[in-house]
C-alpha cells in the first residue's frame, strides 16, 4: 500500500482524525449545566462513554504524547478534553493534539497514582467539571461491566421506570430502609463511624445501595451531616439529603438517635409531602413508620424529636420502677 493510501486510511479511521464532532455531547452538557438532574447526567455520561475527544498534549521520549492539565484557582488540576477542534484554544495552542476515547480518558484520570482532580470539558466554553469521585464511579461501573458482572440485577418482574423515577425510587430505599438497616444493625459503632466521616460515609452507603450504579447521581457535597452529643449518654445525627431530586415522600433530612445507656436507636426522617408541606416520621427496626404529623418549623425539629425520645426515656424508668 502507498504512503497516500496509508494517509487517507488514516484520515478516515476515527481514532487518528481531528475532525472529531461530538454535538449530541455538547448539547447534553448545556443542559447538564442548566437543570442539573440525574436523568441529564446520566444520558451524558452514556454518550460520553460511546465518544471520542481531542485531548492536548506534550511531545516526550520516544515521541509519545503525554496529555497537559490545567489548574483552576483552588490548585485543582484537570485533564483538559475538547468536543471539536472549533472549542480548542486558539490563544494557546499545544505540541500536539491526541484524538482518545472518553474512556481512556477516564480511566487515566481514575488511576490511584493519577494526582488529577477530575476531567474538565471544554474549559473554554461549557467548562464542565467531572471531579475525581464521579470519574471513579464511571470507572468501577465500567470495570464491573468488562468483567462481566451485573451492575442492575433484576428478579422477577421487570418494572419500567423512566431514569427520573428510578433515581426517586433510589433515594426513597435508601433514606427509609437502607440507613435506617445500617444504624439499627451497627449500633453504636455505626454512629461513632458516622460522627467521624460524615458525609464521606453517607454519600459511600448511598452509593453502596444503589442498583445501576452509573445512574447514583450524588458526591459528598450534596449532604450535610452534623453529629451532637445532647448529654453522657445520648447523641443525635442529623443529615441533611440532596435538595435536587426531591419529590413527595422523600426524606427532606433524618435524625439518627443513639441512647448508649438503653443500647437502643431511634430514626425520624421530615418527609416531603405532595402540598408542599412536611410531615415528622419514625422508622422502627422491623420498618413500621409511625407518621406524628405536620413537622414543626426546622429550627423546633430537634426538640420535637428530643421530647419524642425523652417520653419513652420516662416511659421506662416507670416500669424499672
Amino acid at each position: 500500500m502507498d504512503k497516500n493510501k496509508i494517509k487517507n486510511k488514516l484520515k478516515d479511521d476515527p481514532a487518528f482524525t481531528l475532525e472529531v464532532q461530538n454535538p449530541e455531547v455538547e448539547e447534553l452538557m448545556a443542559q447538564y449545566s442548566s437543570d442539573k438532574k440525574a436523568e441529564t447526567l446520566n444520558k451524558l455520561i452514556e454518550k460520553c462513554t460511546k465518544s471520542r475527544f481531542l485531548v492536548p498534549a506534550n511531545v516526550g521520549e520516544n515521541n509519545k504524547p503525554i496529555p497537559l492539565f490545567i489548574k483552576n484557582g483552588e490548585g485543582e488540576a484537570f485533564m483538559p478534553i475538547y468536543t471539536s477542534k472549533a472549542q480548542l484554544s486558539k490563544d494557546h495552542p499545544s505540541p500536539c493534539i491526541v484524538n482518545m476515547p472518553f474512556l481512556a480518558v477516564n480511566n487515566m484520570v481514575a488511576n490511584k497514582e493519577s494526582k488529577l482532580d477530575g476531567i474538565a470539558f471544554n474549559p473554554f466554553t461549557h467548562n464542565l467539571i467531572f471531579k475525581k469521585p464521579l470519574v471513579e464511579k464511571i470507572e468501577a461501573v465500567e470495570k464491573a461491566r468488562r468483567e462481566g458482572h451485573p451492575t442492575s440485577p433484576t428478579k422477577g418482574k421487570t418494572v419500567q421506570m423512566t431514569a427520573e423515577q428510578y433515581v426517586i425510587f433510589e433515594r426513597m430505599q435508601y433514606e427509609h430502609i437502607f440507613l435506617p438497616a445500617k444504624m439499627f444493625e451497627g449500633g453504636k459503632e455505626f454512629m461513632d463511624r458516622l460522627a467521624d466521616e460524615k458525609e464521606k460515609l453517607i454519600d459511600e452507603l448511598y452509593e453502596e445501595a444503589y442498583q445501576q450504579k452509573r445512574m447514583y447521581p450524588y458526591m459528598e457535597e450534596d449532604f450535610s451531616v452534623m453529629s451532637m452529643q445532647i448529654s453522657d449518654t445520648l447523641n443525635v445525627t442529623r443529615v441533611d439529603f440532596p435538595t435536587r431530586d426531591m419529590a413527595p415522600n422523600c426524606a427532606i433530612r433524618a435524625y439518627l438517635v443513639w441512647d448508649d445507656a438503653a443500647s437502643q436507636g431511634r430514626y425520624f426522617v421530615i418527609d416531603a409531602k405532595g402540598d408542599k408541606t412536611t410531615e415528622l416520621a419514625e422508622i422502627t427496626e422491623d420498618y413500621k413508620r409511625l407518621g406524628y404529623g405536620a413537622a414543626p418549623v426546622e429550627g423546633a425539629e430537634l426538640q420535637t424529636v428530643l421530647d419524642l425520645v425523652k417520653k419513652v426515656q420516662r416511659n421506662r424508668i416507670r416500669k424499672v420502677m
